[in-house]
């Protein structure tokens, strides 16, 4: 039961490559989530423009799990315009053993898992690997922050995540070496009295879930409540 937490998707994804090919297995079976868009599209739209066979989001994400040791068949895309097969979405993920969770904008993912799919419950109890980069790894929290500097609306502010993690801690992803931007994670280390990581675009983690275990991959920092 591992979250890996990624700020930048292929840098993060080498860095943790090792670790997670020890724990797969050849019969695996993966889910694919990229449900945040620019503007609102359409089924077929997501089928032959955003997410293609063969297409760059195809191969970035579906190229990850292959180099992870998954067969190709065993790699699902779901389509969070195609409303006929909402239901089977939950048996899907059910019946997986690695979710991804892409990037985005986190509030138009929160909402198609949490009111137009609904399969938040299926998210949140999921017994498998969750793999989240950028909004993904932010999501996988019960709350998370955005900073102003990477917020769309230029402003610091918490927001509910899906629970998988009932904060442990904090995270900060895409996260700046500037002295007043690191000053602010201080803050909020201090003012919710929890530890806050930031995760570089050259950083990755991972937490067990099961033993509660975290491990750091590259340019992470912490920070502690009182420092």
């Amino acid at each position: 039961m591992y979250s890996v937490l990624l700020s930048e998707y292929e840098n993060g994804m080498k860095l943790v490559e090792k670790k997670l090919k020890s724990q797969i297995k050849e019969d695996y079976k993966a889910v694919i989530i990229a449900w945040t868009f620019p503007l609102e599209i359409d089924k077929k739209k997501f089928d032959e423009e955003w997410f293609p066979k063969g297409g760059r989001r195809y191969d970035k994400y579906v190229g990850s799990l292959l180099k992870l040791g998954l067969k190709e068949q065993n790699i699902t895309v779901l389509n969070c315009y195609d409303k006929e097969k909402f239901e089977s979405f939950k048996g899907i993920i059910d019946d997986s053993n690695i979710l991804v969770i892409t990037g985005g904008n986190p509030e138009m993912l929160y909402s198609k898992v949490t009111q137009e799919t609904e399969i938040l419950y299926n998210i949140k109890h999921y017994k498998g690997i969750i793999i989240g980069f950028s909004a993904g790894a932010d999501l996988q929290l019960k709350r998370y922050f955005i900073t102003a500097k990477n917020n769309y609306y230029k402003y610091f502010a918490f927001y509910d995540g899906f629970g998988v993690l009932n904060d442990p801690f904090y995270l900060d992803v895409h996260s700046k070496n500037n002295k007043k931007y690191l000053e602010k994670l201080q803050r909020v280390a201090n003012e919710k009295n929890k530890p806050v990581y930031a995760i570089f675009d050259d950083g990755a983690m991972i937490y067990d879930r099961s033993s509660q275990e975290l491990e750091l991959f590259g340019n992470v920092l912490k920070f502690e409540p009182g420092d």
